[in-house]
């Protein structure tokens, strides 16, 4: 049997107040969502208070090699459509928070934020 990954959308708001949208792939939710809250309290640009953590808007058990493709193809199409600004580890930065966002696997899935 092959193992599930997730697809996911998760966020945290910056010290500056800023929203910052993430899309990514893991095999481990609850680990996945350690690792963020820690190394972006760490990070230079776009840190995380102390005291909040990354938080999982949406996720969606896919097969291993679906979740990289289809992490790839949304974030191209977030970039293209200037949806936010791009930041390192595949991060959206936002002022202000967006409404939603749209995920496109085979069919689009509208998540509200």
């Amino acid at each position: 049997m092959t193992k599930k990954e997730f697809l996911y959308v998760g966020h945290y708001t910056d010290t500056a107040g800023n929203y910052i949208l993430k899309i990514g792939t893991t095999n481990n939710l609850a680990r996945r969502k350690a690792d963020h809250t820690s190394n972006y309290k760490k990070a230079k640009k776009y840190t995380m208070p102390v005291g909040d953590e990354f938080v999982y808007d949406w996720f969606l058990p896919l097969s291993r090699y679906n979740t990289r493709r289809y992490e790839d193809k949304n974030i191209d199409l977030f970039r293209q459509a200037g949806f936010g600004v791009y930041v390192r580890n595949d991060r959206f930065c936002f002022a202000e928070k967006p409404t939603s966002v749209n995920v496109v696997i085979k069919k689009t899935y509208r998540i509200e934020l």
